[in-house]
Order: C-alpha cells, then sequence, then structure tokens
C-alpha cells in the first residue's frame, strides 16, 4: 500500500472515529468514505487466505473492536482483504503476551507448515512502544509502507501459529514507551473504552504496538489487526477465588475430536508439532494473570507411550524463547506463568517414527490395541480442570504421490492397506482402489490435455494439475 503525505494526513483523520461514537459498546458506525481515488474496487474482494487470533479470544466486550475501520480498509480504500478484523486491546506494562494465529484457506482449510510474518508496529500506524517480538526489538512505526519489524513463524498442522510480544523496562529512561516518545498512560476505565490516541489524536499519549499477520499480502489476505495498548499496571491487585482453565488451541470440537469422560481424543500424524494453549479466568470470567499453570504430559496413570518434545513459550529471556524437554516414557511436567490473557502456550511436538494406522475420520473409534498417544492435562493453583484434558493419538499418515510419463497418470500410495481410496482424473471415471501392499501404483491411460488429479484415503486428500502433452 502506497499512500502521499496528503493521503496518510486524511487517513490519520479519519482514525479518530471515536467521536462519532464507534466504540465497542456502542452500534458500528460507518467510516468516512476513502480520502482518496480508488484505482480498483475490486482489488481486495476475493482474499485467497484468512488468518485470524484465537489466542486469546477477542470480543466487543473484552477489546475495542473497530468496525469502521474495518470498513474502511476494505470496503471504501481496497486496501486489505475483504473481511479484515480490527481490535485494540489494553495491555499492564511489561506483562507478556502471546498471540496465537490461525491460518486456513477459504473453505476453512488449515495451512499446514506456511511461513506467516507478523509485522510489527505496523508501517503508518503511528505505534511507539518498544516492543519485542520474539526476540526481535520493533523499531517506532515508519511513515510509509514499511514496518517496525517483520517477525517470521510457521504454522503447524492445525495451521496455527505463535508469537510472543513484550514490552520490556530498561529504566526511568527506557520504560518501553519513553525511548519512541511515547506516554505509559493510566489504567482504563475500562477494557471497550477508547484508546488514548484515539481520543487525542496524538500518539506521542499512548504506548501501543499494531500488529498485522501477512502470508500473500496486504489485498490478498483477510487478517486480524491486533493493537496491544498498553498502561501502567502498578494500581492493578490480584483477584482471589477460584480459577478455572479452558483450552483455546487447538479448537477441539464434536467434527475433529471424541468424547470421553473427562478429556476429548484427537488424531494427529506422527511427527507432527502443535500449539497448546490453556486460558486461565478468575470467577468473574476476568483475566487470571500471572498464575502458575502446570501442563503434564503422558499424564501418570493414563497409559501414554508417545515420544514428546515439549515446552512453555515464553521461558526464555524476555519470553523471547521455547525451552523444550525431551520424553519417551512416563509424565513430563512443564510450569509456567500466565500471561496478560490468563494464557500459557506451549509448543507439543511428536517425535515417534511408528503410529497407529490411519483413521477413516477425525471422529473414528481410537484402536483397541497398538495405540500410540498422549494425554495431556493442565492445572491451575493447584486444582486440575479434567474437562480440558485431551489426548492425541499419533499416526502413520498414508501418502500420495502423483506423476505423468509419458499419456500415462502413475499413482502411488504408501500405508494404505486395505484403505479404501478413491481416484478421480479429468475424462475418466472415479476409481476407487484398496491397496493390497505397503507402496502400490496405480496407472491410468490418458488424452493430451490439462487433468485435473484427486485422490482420497481416509484423512489424506492430495490434489494436482499436469499437462499431457
Amino acid at each position: 500500500m502506497k499512500l502521499s503525505t496528503k493521503k496518510l494526513i486524511a487517513l490519520l483523520a479519519s482514525a479518530l472515529l471515536s467521536t462519532v461514537g464507534i466504540t465497542a459498546a456502542s452500534a458500528p458506525a460507518q467510516a468516512a468514505a476513502c480520502p482518496y481515488a480508488v484505482a480498483d474496487p475490486t482489488s481486495n474482494d476475493h482474499p485467497k487466505t484468512n488468518i485470524r487470533l484465537v489466542s486469546p479470544v477477542l470480543t466487543d466486550d473484552n477489546s475495542v473492536h473497530r468496525v469502521g475501520l474495518e470498513t474502511q480498509f476494505s470496503e471504501d480504500c481496497d486496501w486489505f482483504g475483504v473481511g479484515v478484523r480490527f481490535n485494540q486491546v489494553y495491555v499492564p506494562h511489561t506483562m507478556k503476551t502471546t498471540l496465537t494465529f490461525r491460518a486456513t484457506d477459504m473453505a476453512g482449510n488449515p495451512l499446514v507448515n506456511t511461513r506467516v510474518k507478523l509485522r510489527v508496529n505496523k508501517g503508518y500506524s503511528g505505534s511507539l512502544a518498544k516492543v519485542k517480538v520474539n526476540g526481535v526489538t520493533a523499531r517506532p512505526a515508519p511513515s510509509n509502507a514499511a514496518d517496525g519489524a517483520d517477525v517470521y513463524g510457521t504454522t503447524d498442522l492445525n495451521g496455527n501459529v505463535s508469537f510472543i510480544v513484550i514490552l520490556p523496562y530498561v529504566s526511568a529512561d527506557d520504560n518501553g514507551c519513553i525511548a519512541y516518545g511515547g506516554t505509559l498512560p493510566a489504567a482504563p476505565a475500562s477494557l471497550s473504552a477508547d484508546t488514548p490516541h484515539d481520543v487525542t489524536n496524538d500518539a506521542t499519549q499512548d504506548c501501543y504496538t499494531q500488529l498485522l499477520p501477512e502470508i500473500l499480502g496486504e489485498k490478498t489476505d483477510s487478517a486480524d489487526f491486533v493493537e496491544l495498548h498498553y498502561f501502567d499496571a502498578s494500581s492493578l491487585t490480584e483477584t482471589p477465588g477460584a480459577k478455572s482453565i479452558t483450552m483455546l488451541a487447538p479448537a477441539l470440537n464434536e467434527t475433529n475430536s471424541i468424547s470421553q469422560d473427562g478429556f476429548l481424543q484427537t488424531y494427529a500424524p506422527i511427527a507432527a508439532k502443535q500449539v497448546l494453549a490453556f486460558q486461565a479466568l478468575n470467577e468473574d470470567g476476568t483475566w487470571a494473570r500471572n498464575v502458575p499453570v502446570t501442563v503434564r504430559i503422558n499424564k501418570s496413570g493414563s497409559s501414554s507411550n508417545a515420544k514428546i518434545s515439549a515446552g512453555i513459550f515464553g521461558n526464555g529471556l524476555n519470553g523471547a524463547s521455547t525451552t523444550l524437554t525431551n520424553s519417551a516414557a512416563g509424565e513430563l511436567t512443564l510450569t509456567g506463568t500466565s500471561d496478560a490473557f490468563g494464557i500459557v502456550t506451549f509448543q507439543f511436538n511428536n517425535t515417534d517414527t511408528a503410529g497407529e494406522a490411519q483413521p477413516a475420520t477425525r471422529t473414528s473409534a481410537v484402536p483397541g490395541s497398538g495405540a500410540k498417544f498422549s494425554r495431556v492435562s493442565v492445572e491451575v493453583d493447584g486444582e486440575e480442570s479434567t474437562g480440558n484434558a485431551a489426548e492425541f493419538h499419533f499416526y502413520k499418515p498414508i501418502t500420495v504421490a502423483i506423476a505423468a510419463s509419458g499419456k500415462k497418470i502413475n499413482v502411488t500410495i504408501a500405508n494404505a492397506i486395505g484403505k479404501s481410496t478413491s481416484i478421480s482424473i479429468t475424462g475418466k471415471a472415479r476409481a476407487t482402489v484398496r491397496p493390497t501392499k505397503a507402496s502400490q501404483v496405480y496407472s491410468y491411460t490418458v488424452t493430451a490435455g490439462v487433468k485435473t488429479i484427486t485422490v482420497v484415503s481416509g484423512l489424506t486428500t492430495v490434489t494436482k494439475k499436469i499437462t499431457i502433452k
């Protein structure tokens, strides 16, 4: 996105939308029309990816939802992919925040092993917080399309990727706000109150960082803007009483897991890497910050037998690194402290080379014998939350390779003995096969032209286009 100085001033002026009642508590209002001519109003109408914040979950009650900016950014000015979201949220000064985004295609399928860029102190945003993200210090937001820092992560098998954000206190002369010319404001009246920047239209009266995940580009992604606004937390007191804890990522439900007595069973391929996030809440529903959370992997008494490497995000210096601990058998216990949103996030990696047979569906019954699994439970303040335990079963995935040789298309299927497998090729009737070997090749003679080949076997679906000459 390129803007002249004149257009930038117009945009910043339009951001002062709080004067016309755009707050989380009020009815959504329309932003002003775009301050400059739009060359192609359809250029952002068909984004190819969704990038959504799944941990923490931001609502109109616990953040400032800028509906007007969403409208201006995607409908009036056509800068960002349709469906863009914009939330501002308050964070106590010096507390770390772990943001987990989920990337999917437009059909909702996770984008696995995909590189995600987090744009920190995004250009044009006026961000003046001297934050570190995964250990990288961001510069103040430039007044152009550049960013204070670009930090990269890779999605897991669910399309999830996490970034640790912290505003470290160095000294009275560098509290993370002063260094770049900002001001640490007092605590807000409520989590949905207008931010100091929105009230004064002066970024130097606030201390915030604007963050935007990106995969393909501004117009091609439909993504979630997140703006963390830091405040003086010296007057905060701990909320007494019992705590509860829930799993935010991965999101397990009746479509992708099996409900058991006190836990959920779900599947993952062997050697899978996953982000797991749990959120602790006080009895009144507020975030339980700075409380000890214990995660138990291969829970004692569960007969868990999977090999796991795991570690709490943010245990390293400035919340920048992840400490990994290996476990082959027996219970592995990890202890972390909840962040500004009551969340503890950790990496959960399977290191097995052999596993169960791949299930037909994500809700198929687990095998009676030969199971390879890990039971995970979580506790807060010493109280176990059995309703949020999860049992991950690891299977050896079916693999499919598709290649052409002359007028023939060869489909190689591995690890699918006895599995009903469908093979669809342009111009031919769909075939259903059941491999009898560990690796089996099926060949089909085709005519010239572009052929789309789709192979479906259990949880594995592979589609490829090949031009036959």
